[in-house]
């Protein structure tokens, strides 16, 4: 396919129908006299790109008209200063708790993310989250892994029997993107550090589907993509000063019928996706 062909797979313009249809819903709880959905996002250690998604996250809160609410990282004094926050926020009428990833050094992860209330998890990534998409009763998604998944399912394309490539088998990526892909009856395949770079080329040439989320810049070739496939690249490294993806962007344009932009493919819906879990573990708690 020639360039001038590819759609590209825009976030944005997902993220806007998404959050429409958030309002919808946040209008229909007050109207109920429910409360007003909350998020509590506790930021334990300095980290500039926690900071920017944080961030992100208060400025979609304000728009939407959700409450927010930011524990930056001077208030939090330990791990056990951290869990007591998380507990405490769990018994109380807090929708949704994000806890911001890297811990600082010495803090356990484990015993962090089991402190809270999967019901709240609006990252996803409580073991209760993951073990509910294993079982395909999915209520809270890794929000990357729950965007990949939409912009697969925006291009409209029937997905039962197609053939799909992730590379990259991260837990809050590649396998629930896998068990998204195989609820809807998609021939999954997921390269790792152990796939060998032929078995690689070959497996990608084979895909309908490409979803690429090692982190590694210009892993998979352009000219692999099977013509008309669909390609999600999730990657982002900076190189140079300048964003770039897993996938070689122009050459795969020139083969792929959908490919998302790096940046402003993936990255835009994340931040939405989050809001939509929100409003899930809402629904969820308040049996609607």
């Amino acid at each position: 396919m020639s360039q001038k062909q590819v759609k590209l797979l825009e976030g944005k313009l997902i993220a806007g129908e998404i959050r429409e249809q958030i309002k919808k819903d946040l209008g229909d709880f007050l109207q109920r006299g429910l409360p007003r959905p909350s998020l509590l996002s506790i930021q334990a250690g300095d980290d500039p790109s926690a900071d920017w998604y944080i961030g992100q996250q208060q400025k979609a809160a304000e728009k939407l008209g959700l409450d927010f609410e930011w524990i930056k990282p001077g208030a939090v004094k330990n791990q056990m200063d951290l869990i007591r926050r998380i507990k405490e926020a769990g018994a109380s009428p807090v929708t949704g708790i994000f806890i911001a990833m890297p811990l600082p050094e010495g803090y356990n992860a484990d015993d962090v993310l089991l402190a809270m209330d999967p019901r709240k998890d609006v990252e996803g990534v409580h073991p209760a989250s993951l073990g509910l998409i294993v079982l395909r009763k999915s209520r809270l998604i890794p929000p990357t892994a729950y965007a990949a998944f939409q912009l697969i399912k925006s291009t409209g394309i029937p997905l039962r029997g197609k053939k799909a490539v992730i590379i990259g088998q991260s837990a809050i990526v590649g396998r629930p993107v896998q068990m998204l892909l195989g609820q809807e009856r998609v021939t999954t395949v997921v390269c790792n550090t152990g796939t060998s770079a032929e078995d690689l080329e070959k497996i990608v040439m084979s895909s309908d589907i490409v979803v690429a989320c090692a982190g590694s810049p210009g892993t998979i070739k352009g000219a692999w993509i099977k013509p008309g496939a669909i390609v999600i690249d999730v990657g982002t490294t900076e190189v140079e000063g300048k964003l770039v993806g897993d996938v070689e962007f122009e050459a795969a344009s020139e083969r792929a019928e959908f490919i998302t932009p790096v940046p402003g493919g993936v990255g835009p819906l994340t931040v939405t996706m989050l809001m939509q879990n929100l409003v899930n573990a809402y629904k969820w708690q308040h049996n609607l």
